[in-house]
């Protein structure tokens, strides 16, 4: 088999499987699979220069298009930069396919140049490794669950482009369209059981877009103390709106404390907020029932799972929340007075969250990190919802967010990234796709505090902080962005299609506003 016929194999099974685009790294080594894809016109690909962002941009695209999206780079070096996005996808079960191109197998440990080894290299964050060349070019997915990202290495030998260029098949109607529904590994039984003689606190985290309406309407129905995450893109969903905590994280303490609620359900992904990292130790003994779309528990302890969010279209329950209305009153009163401090100090941090968000009403939601996320969940209005909201919170960090944003961006909305100032750092070459996507209207937001001032609440030394003084008007200008600096949120503001917002928090009112905040706590 020559190289050009193992590349064509190999970009048809992955078509057969339902892929239907490709990031594309182009190198020497993986030029048989260069040429396949850009001579079949009609496959989708997108071209990168840096491996690190690609994978990011691919678990965007993924999130956004419920598919497998296939990776493509050269050897050495290279394989290793996806090894990111493929410990995100494992967490966030999304299936990353990871096709990189080897020298042949007769040069690994040897030292020869762009020679590694790559099979393997990604762990257990990987369903499977498959290690293909000319003598044994067998690929088949059928018997893969889609949970996991995949690799694909493909030895080609030299000369690389050996041969006439194949022309790829793509089936109107593919064997896998779309990611597979995850089957139960708890019973509907189970789950009835728990909601039966349970009085729980429901958290709601992240939520693929198929499941908003399954997840509101089991809400609506329940009546029990809700608590949705901004990335569940259930936040301040008005139908849920006399069940729903409003007040921030520290009202479900006070429930768990008071005993008002006597368990946890949680639905959807592992929970960002610090409450579920409290579940290990400080309410250890409460028990929680997970309904998600992976296996993954989120925490060391013995717990019950059902992996369906389907399942709560069809579970049946008796128990009458009403009397826990006591909760939304006092719940109503602290939300109204944290919304008094958020407009007494408008250019604290918060409270340029709070008058941002009001800017964001139906458009689509990327929150970058940590810090922004927390604040989202605290300070953002109520009032006015995106419609579609998102995260990489499986377990990363700071990697790859702008890239993933722009994957997941949405055509026919506004698209708005918020991010920290080290965020951004950290992915400044995401930009380069920008004029290969559909979507067009994109305003990332970077809030520039000066550094990680995440830690400098947890921890009193400067060094966790990272201080900069850094402005990223030059970063707009490089990828021909427009660029504006906000002290304030202006009421009416032309953006242009290429929009970075740097917001400069005060930081004084910030402080002040904590102040008051804590305080609010104490009574």
């Amino acid at each position: 088999m020559t190289n050009m016929e193992l590349a064509g194999k190999v970009v048809q099974e992955l078509v057969n499987s339902g892929v239907r685009e490709f990031v594309l790294c182009a190198g020497a080594r993986n030029s048989p699979l260069v040429h396949v894809l850009d001579e079949n016109k009609n496959l989708k690909v997108y071209s990168f220069f840096e491996e690190r962002s690609a994978a990011f941009f691919a678990l965007g695209r993924i999130a956004s298009t419920r598919r497998p999206v296939a990776i493509i780079t050269t050897s050495g070096t290279a394989v290793a930069e996806l090894l990111p996005a493929a410990v995100e996808g494992t967490y966030s079960s999304l299936p990353l396919i990871m096709v990189t191109a080897d020298r042949p197998k007769q040069y690994r440990g040897t030292g020869a140049p762009q020679t590694i080894e790559q099979v393997g290299i990604f762990s257990y964050y990987n369903e499977v490794a498959l290690d293909v060349d000319a003598e044994n070019s067998h690929i088949s997915f059928k018997s893969l669950s889609w949970k996991k990202p995949i690799h694909v290495n493909i030895c080609f030998e030299e000369p690389l482009i050996d041969g006439p260029i194949p022309k790829i098949d793509v089936p109107s109607i593919s064997e896998r369209t779309r990611l597979p529904g995850q089957l139960p590994l708890g019973t509907l039984k189970e789950m009835e059981e728990f909601l039966n003689s349970h009085n729980p606190l429901v958290i709601v985290g992240i939520l693929p877009e198929k499941a908003y309406g399954t997840v509101l309407e089991f809400l609506k129905q329940y009546k029990a103390p809700v608590y949705c995450e901004g990335i569940s893109s259930l936040r301040g969903h008005p139908d849920i709106k006399d069940i729903e905590i409003r007040s921030g994280e520290k009202m479900i303490h006070r429930i768990l404390a008071s005993k008002t609620c006597d368990s946890i359900l949680r639905i959807g992904g592992v929970p960002t907020a610090r409450v579920w990292r409290d579940l290990e130790d400080k309410y250890k003994e409460i028990p929680v029932f997970s309904v998600s779309f992976n296996h993954y528990s989120g925490l060391s302890r013995s717990t019950q799972q059902c992996n369906s969010l389907d399942l709560l279209s069809q579970v049946e329950f008796a128990y009458n929340h009403r009397e826990n209305v006591k909760v939304n009153i006092e719940d109503a009163s602290r939300a109204e007075h944290i919304r008094s401090l958020l407009r007494k100090y408008p250019q604290s941090e918060q409270g340029l969250i709070f008058s941002l968000s009001r800017k964001m009403h139906r458009g689509s939601l990327y929150l970058g990190n940590s810090l922004p996320i927390r604040e989202w969940d605290s300070s953002s209005s109520h009032d006015a919802i995106p419609v579609r909201v998102a995260a990489n919170r499986g377990a990363n960090g700071i990697d790859g967010q702008l890239s993933t944003f722009l994957g997941w961006a949405h055509p026919e909305t506004e698209n708005w990234c918020l991010v920290g100032d080290l965020t951004a750092m950290y992915d400044l070459s995401s930009l380069w796709v920008t004029s290969q996507l559909d979507a067009k209207k994109f305003r990332i937001v970077v809030i520039n505090n000066g550094g990680g001032q995440i830690f400098s609440r947890m921890f009193n030394k400067e060094i966790f902080i990272n201080k900069h003084q850094i402005s990223f008007e030059s970063w707009a200008k490089m990828w021909n962005w427009s660029y504006e600096k906000w002290h304030n949120i202006p009421e009416e503001s032309k953006l242009s299609d290429l929009q970075i917002i740097e917001l400069i928090p005060d930081a004084q009112q910030t402080h002040e506003f904590w102040k008051e905040y804590e305080s609010l706590w104490k009574e």
